[in-house]
């Protein structure tokens, strides 16, 4: 029987590593990422999301579920970048090993590639390689990790390729808008999306942000989109969610967490009603040409 996964997913990247604009914290001790885990496990969340490029996080994931026991996780990992060393198999097949030696698991619910780039140079021969993984019961899906319309196509041409995750927030509509979302949906392809909160940008304080960048591209629409907010009687965060939580095709939301706390934070948003349709069709119509290619320049830079 299959499982239906949390319409939460637990981003795990700040488990690993230094995470989010919005972070000041640094990435938590052993302790508390324990802390975080159990909190999401004791909410309901049975769906985690991490990677090899995450740092350590599949090791923290590893120890928790070593030292907690939940046995009924769905956990999604990615395969970094195929550098060309060795067969295109044979780094597929050993780097889910590795993960799944890293998270003490037998099984993982997805594995996808981090970089639709090796699905567009490598095509067949690498789903193949992604189909091994199936074949041998190391995971019961594969897929890839995308950031365009023109990736989501390419990922379509494959029946072997069931699931995704994609980058869509109110800010970044652009998958959305061009009817990727719904070729996805049409597939049946579980869609998990991630950059909700465009990596914390929208718990910014306006009146405090410095770099010229975000100045000029981000704090228009945060400072709207907290006129709106404050309207609807909602938090940003609840508008944020509330606006992808329900569209038709995405399966669960990327959410991270700094502080156990965040965890049942996060949670309480999925509780709140329905945005009505005038505020969705406001919300793609305010948002629809904010640049996020500028803000990402911000967004991707190496945190300290």
């Amino acid at each position: 029987m299959k499982r239906k996964i949390s319409p939460m997913t637990l981003g795990t990247v700040q488990l690993g590593m230094n995470y989010g604009i919005a972070n000041e914290g640094g990435k938590p001790s052993l302790e508390k990422s324990f802390a975080i885990l159990e909190e999401a496990v004791h909410g309901g969340i049975n769906s985690l999301d991490t990677a090899r490029a995450y740092g350590n996080s599949e090791e923290v994931i590893g120890a928790f579920l070593k030292e907690k026991g939940p046995k009924d996780l769905c956990i999604t990992t990615k395969i970094p970048r195929y550098k060309g060393e060795g067969s295109v198999e044979k780094y597929v097949l050993e780097s889910v090993e590795g993960s799944l030696e890293r998270l003490g698991v037998s099984r993982l619910s997805s594995v996808m590639l981090h970089a639709a780039g090796d699905l567009l140079q490598y095509g067949y021969e690498i789903v193949f390689a992604l189909e091994e993984l199936v074949r041998r019961g190391y995971t019961e899906k594969v897929g890839v990790s995308v950031y365009t319309a023109e990736e989501i196509d390419a990922l379509l041409r494959y029946d072997a390729l069931q699931v995704t995750q994609i980058p869509m927030s109110i800010f970044d509509q652009r998958l959305i808008a061009c009817g990727a979302l719904d070729r996805l949906a049409k597939r049946g392809v579980e869609v998990y999306v991630r950059s909700v909160f465009l990596q914390g940008l929208f718990f910014l304080d306006p009146d405090r942000v410095s770099d010229p960048i975000l100045l000029a591209y981000a704090v228009p629409g945060i400072r709207r989109l907290r006129e709106i907010a404050e309207r609807e009687g909602m938090t940003v965060a609840q508008l944020a969610v509330g606006f992808l939580r329900d569209l038709e095709g995405v399966t669960s939301l990327v959410l991270g967490a700094d502080e156990p706390s965040h965890v049942k934070q996060n949670l309480s948003y999925f509780s709140t009603p329905a945005l009505n349709e005038r505020t969705m069709e406001e919300l793609k119509r305010e948002f629809a040409a904010v640049d996020v290619p500028e803000i990402m320049k911000v967004l991707s830079r190496p945190k300290a």
